[in-house]
């Protein structure tokens, strides 16, 4: 708290208004003194709940990357993810794109839209495109953040801002929280087993306007069996995309309400972006640098490094930096030519890789063989990516 001329703090410590502790029974407490109680204690609790709802707590469900920071498949902040149509692509961590037939696009880092916010995700439609099917945008929620949020209502909060050839009819957009019963998995288009809308809200945005920021509150608590769950950002592209048929889409948070009575979505929580980084590995990793775009033939910096100690035989056995939430599916990628195969720095020729599938390959650890070194005393070089997606 700061000491300012409406509220007598000093220090942390509150000191009441002239005349109030004074004041005893039977006393004629004058009405100047009396609203200045007032005024004084109601400015007081709105600062307390200003300064409360403003620090970092950890309670957006989406803590990993609801806005959008982390963005390993792609090359870091200057991420430009091409998302073919009718494909299902993860794109920033933790969010994946459902396009539909003749909608080809792209989602980016861009700018964020927000005061404190880096960057925010651009979606947009390629020029020409003539796809009209629903777009989904998602975020599905694993098991851990699936249970922060059981028994309470949830409260949503997004900033978002629509580009200036933005297609949908009255510029819908549409924010829906699906939960089920089943395992924890990807939805799109499937409903899950016994399934509910917790929570679905549609804003009506201008084509090239202002930020918006979009706030609503679930009209009913999450269900205590809820074990399956996933926020979708969906809208209908009207007629033949031009250059801007895109939305941006910021700070995207769900929050168990604490208590039953209205409640006003906080700011968003924002984490700093190691832990969000760190946490995001638990369902992908790669060795390429962060801001490098994960491709065969695309950078030596960062690859895994072997020398030959026998003929006909070399591997790597490594540990991931973070426990993944499943045992991933791991690529092995070229450092300096477009196939998976190790690179021979000493020979110049290339040795083809072999993920172990043996015990090995854990969620914790890996181990990349081949059996096409030459000689011994070679240098040999890899990438790989592992995938524990939902």
């Amino acid at each position: 708290m700061h000491r300012c001329k409406t509220i007598p703090f000093s220090g942390n410590t509150f000191t009441n208004v002239a005349g109030a502790p004074t004041a005893v029974a039977g006393h004629i407490v004058q009405s100047a003194v009396w609203d200045n109680i007032h005024s004084d204690y109601a400015t007081a609790l709105t600062m307390l709940m200003s300064q409360l709802t403003s620090i970092v707590t950890n309670r957006n469900a989406l803590y990993m990357n609801g806005g959008m920071e982390v963005w390993q498949r792609g090359a870091g902040s200057s991420a430009s993810i091409a998302v073919a149509a009718s494909t299902l692509a993860y794109t920033a961590d933790r969010w994946y794109l459902q396009t539909g037939a003749n909608q080809a696009s792209i989602v980016s880092a861009q700018a964020g839209l927000t005061n404190g916010s880096t960057l925010c995700a651009r979606v947009i439609r390629n020029a020409a495109q003539t796809g009209t099917t629903a777009i989904v945008f998602a975020y599905p929620l694993d098991t851990d953040e699936i249970y922060r949020l059981r028994g309470s209502k949830v409260s949503f909060t997004a900033t978002v801002k629509a580009g200036a050839a933005w297609s949908p009819t009255s510029g819908t957009l549409t924010a829906i929280l699906y939960v089920g019963t089943g395992a924890v998995g990807k939805r799109n288009a499937t409903p899950y087993t016994g399934e509910t809308t917790a929570l679905s809200i549609a804003t009506n945005l201008t084509a090239g306007g202002a930020v918006t920021t979009i706030t609503g509150n679930s009209s009913a608590v999450i269900p205590t069996t809820t074990t399956q769950a996933e926020l979708q950002f969906t809208w209908t592209p009207v007629g033949t995309a031009g250059a801007t048929d895109s939305i941006d889409i910021d700070d995207v948070q769900l929050e168990a309400q604490v208590s039953d009575s209205t409640w006003t979505p906080t700011d968003y929580d924002r984490l700093d972006f190691f832990t969000m980084y760190t946490a995001c590995q638990r369902h992908y990793f790669k060795t390429f640098f962060y801001g490098t775009a994960p491709a065969a033939g695309a950078s030596v910096q960062g690859a895994l490094s072997v020398i030959s100690q026998a003929t006909t035989r070399a591997g790597i056995y490594v540990q991931f930096p973070v426990k993944m939430r499943t045992t991933p599916g791991v690529g092995a990628l070229n450092p300096s030519a477009g196939n998976s195969s190790w690179r021979n720095v000493t020979s110049g020729a290339d040795s083809v890789s072999t993920v172990d599938p043996n015990a090995t390959l854990s969620d914790s650890t890996c181990q990349i063989l081949t059996a096409t070194v030459s000689a011994i005393d070679q240098s040999l070089l890899i990438h790989f990516v592992a995938s524990a997606g939902i």
